[in-house]
């Protein structure tokens, strides 16, 4: 039996190799399964391309959680901890207009879950403010900033480094905490 984790890694490692254009057939191949059993986890493509979306934020949720909840770390600490957490999948550039134009509720499960959930994270940025850690900043813009240097990051455009996805990020969040004078 698969299990949804192998489901879930080979879907995202098609979709980033081929974007949308990967087929079910060789999903299924990829997994040593039918077509029929592959439709059996999932009623279509989009609804797999859902479920891999929500898979993948589930990571970032338990991640996010764990941190939150760890009485070990200050409020800085945890707001960076709770900005870099990623699930451990290699990410690489993602289809997102092709994901868009194929699949309008996948892509809107997405971008909800790119948006939003931002409270717990604000809660801490909030903390890290009361105690004097950070200046007062507009915690809206602070998120779009973050967000929007993560979604150029994920599309790859422009970005000419040798560095990772988790290694970019880190440094994203490096400068967004810290700044980069010395």
């Amino acid at each position: 039996m698969i299990n949804q984790p192998k489901l879930f890694t080979e879907a995202m490692n098609l979709y980033w190799d081929r974007g949308i254009k990967f087929t079910m057939d060789e999903l299924a191949s990829r997994l040593c399964i039918s077509k029929k059993t592959l439709y059996e986890l999932v009623r279509s493509k989009e609804d797999l391309i859902v479920q891999v979306i929500e898979f993948y934020f589930n990571g970032v949720a338990d991640l996010q959680a764990a941190i939150h909840s760890d009485s070990s770390l200050n409020a800085v600490e945890k707001l960076k901890k709770l900005l870099c957490a990623t699930p451990d999948f290699v990410i690489r550039k993602v289809h997102l207009h092709e994901l868009k134009m194929n699949y309008p509720d996948a892509f809107k499960v997405l971008d909800d879950k790119l948006r939003l959930g931002w409270d717990k994270t604000l809660s801490v940025l909030d903390q890290a403010k009361a105690e004097g850690a950070v200046k007062e900043i507009d915690n809206h813009l602070f998120s779009k900033i973050y967000a929007s240097v993560i979604e150029e990051i994920i599309l790859g455009n422009d970005i000419d480094t040798n560095l990772t996805f988790r290694q970019q990020q880190e440094q994203i969040v490096d400068m967004l905490l810290f700044g980069i004078c010395k």
